[in-house]
């Protein structure tokens, strides 16, 4: 088996997963952000001065208060969401990792199982002309000896 191809598939899953999960983080962070300024609009409002009294007499306030509160929920439900999402794609995630460390080590113990099998067939090479070169030498170098 190619290791090497099945380590490069595993790494463009990793990237991939990677990717999607970070495009939701970043979106759950602007959802908890929006709803962050939501609240701060909303203490904003409740903490008006009297001199706004105006806007309340008329139910200005509450209707704000009502659309502020409205946007909360539905970014709350988006967020709710989102969240789901991201646990799903984590657990993707940690699988496509796992998969991508698997196939490295085995990819590299692949690597190195060559490496061992190209140094024992050269050092057999080297017996072996070693071998042939003392059986086929001159006999009066052996005699010699």
């Amino acid at each position: 088996m190619n290791w090497f191809r099945l380590k490069q598939i595993s790494d463009l899953k990793f990237q991939h997963s990677e990717q999607a999960v970070s495009k939701l983080r970043a979106r759950e962070a602007s959802l908890r952000s929006e709803l962050a300024r939501l609240q701060g609009l909303a203490h904003e409002t409740h903490c008006q001065p009297a001199s706004d009294s105006e806007l309340r007499a008329i139910g200005a306030d509450i209707i704000w208060l009502k659309w502020l509160e409205n946007s909360r929920r539905r970014l709350n439900i988006e967020l709710a969401q989102v969240l789901a999402q991201k646990e799903e794609l984590v657990a993707q995630h940690r699988k496509a990792n796992g998969k991508k460390l698997v196939t490295d080590a085995l990819s590299e113990k692949q690597q190195l199982d060559r490496q061992r099998l190209r140094k024992a067939h050269a050092l057999n090479e080297a017996i072996e002309k070693s071998l042939t070169r003392s059986v086929f030498s001159n006999p009066d170098e052996q005699s010699q000896q």
